[in-house]
């Protein structure tokens, strides 16, 4: 039986963004199912910051390696070293109080891979990956990855026991080019605790909300800005909020795009909230609004604010891209509409704004399928099954 797993992560933790809520959802699924966890964090965190190097986060233990603020590429060759030791010593450390069954490698890159594998490969650990994207270059809206990165990837994947990933179209990806695997598709986790009590309450202005990192390859958040462009004037007690930390490239290109709509009194970019405000601001929105672009990219993921959206019990908007349509129907349990059409995106929201009693059946039918497909608690007991399927199997 699985009884331990440890995840070394490669963004910030605890506070972070999509992948960080993400793995914590994981961990916190896994231990309300018996599965003690413990998150690494290979994130470089500079010493002189002034923030814990390791801690508890809602019942998860986290350690982070850190750098120190070194001149010239000696010195800063140096300072990696010494996160990769510490790193290796706080897991070792771990693993001699309590074994590990699985190491889960939540990062792509090359560079990590040929860093992390061998080391824990050293502590006689075994291995899972964890993907929830293309790896790059495809992020940045390449169509596929160079000969010698597939090269790259099928070597080191010899070294790990499966995969966890979050589409069948990933799978397919990393079977053609990093070899074939025993793989589990988790598309999609919420913790579901943090939806607890909600209520919706009565703000003004009334507001449509967008909420992600507002990385405009990812999400085009231009095409929701030209859809509600279209029905503003019909609509005056609605405002668009857009809650994200975009680049000042995207966020040069969001701000052409209000001008170009004049809609400067109309949609405001708020920045990045905590991510315990993150519920009540979805819930209290009359609609909740998203939008991918027709990529390679958004065919390999799955839109992890989408469960985030059902659950808060306000209905929302979704592009049809990747895989979403195997999961959520128009009219159903969603609003859908084709990608990288603002008219029709537009004709949505005016069909939306207009019939409230509709938009309240569509969401509570979303919340009772988010309740029964993404929770963590339920869906993390398929993943133990996947581990402790393979433990049996020798893997």
């Amino acid at each position: 039986m699985i009884k331990k797993i440890g995840v070394v992560c490669a963004y910030q933790f605890p506070e972070g963004m999509a992948p960080t809520i993400r793995i914590l959802a994981y961990c916190k699924g896994l231990q309300q199912n018996g599965v003690k966890c413990e998150i690494f964090t290979f994130k470089e965190t500079p010493f002189d910051m002034q923030e814990p190097l390791s801690g508890v986060a809602e019942g998860i233990p986290y350690q982070k390696s850190y750098f120190k603020h070194g001149n010239g590429v000696c010195q800063k060759l140096c300072d990696k070293f010494s996160m990769l030791k510490r790193l290796k010593m706080q897991i070792r450390k771990s693993n001699e109080s309590e074994p590990f069954d699985y190491i889960l490698l939540s990062f792509d890159t090359l560079d990590k891979f040929y860093t992390i594998v061998p080391m824990v490969k050293s502590l006689m650990i075994k291995m899972l990956f964890i993907g929830d994207e293309y790896p790059e270059p495809i992020r940045r809206l390449r169509e596929d990855i160079p000969i010698w990165h597939q090269f790259a990837y099928r070597f080191i994947h010899r070294y790990l026991k499966g995969r966890v990933l979050m589409t069948e179209n990933l799978k397919k990806f990393y079977n053609d080019r990093a070899g074939v695997m025993p793989t589990y598709i988790l598309n999609s986790i919420i913790d579901d605790k943090r939806f607890e009590g909600l209520k919706h309450e009565q703000v003004a202005p009334k507001y449509l909300c967008y909420m992600g990192n507002m990385q405009l390859a990812k999400d085009n958040v231009d095409n929701i800005i030209k859809a509600f462009a279209m029905v503003a004037r019909d609509f005056p007690e609605y405002n668009l909020f857009l809650f994200g930390t975009p680049s000042p490239e995207d966020r040069r290109v969001i701000e052409c795009t209000i001008l170009q709509c004049h809609l400067e009194e109309r949609v405001f970019i708020k920045g990045r909230v905590d991510y315990d405000k993150v519920p009540q601001i979805l819930a209290n929105a009359t609609l909740l609004v998203t939008s991918q672009p027709i990529t390679k990219r958004a065919q390999g993921g799955f839109p992890t604010k989408m469960a985030e959206y059902m659950m808060s019990g306000t209905p929302m908007v979704v592009t049809n891209v990747g895989e979403i349509n195997k999961y959520v129907q128009d009219g159903i349990n969603t609003y859908m509409v084709e990608p990288c059409n603002p008219d029709a995106y537009g004709q949505k929201l005016r069909y939306i704004l207009s019939n409230p009693e509709d938009s309240a059946r569509i969401a509570n039918n979303a919340l009772e399928y988010a309740k029964s497909n993404f929770c963590s608690q339920p869906v993390t007991k398929g993943l133990i099954n996947f581990m402790n399927q393979l433990k049996c199997n020798g893997k």
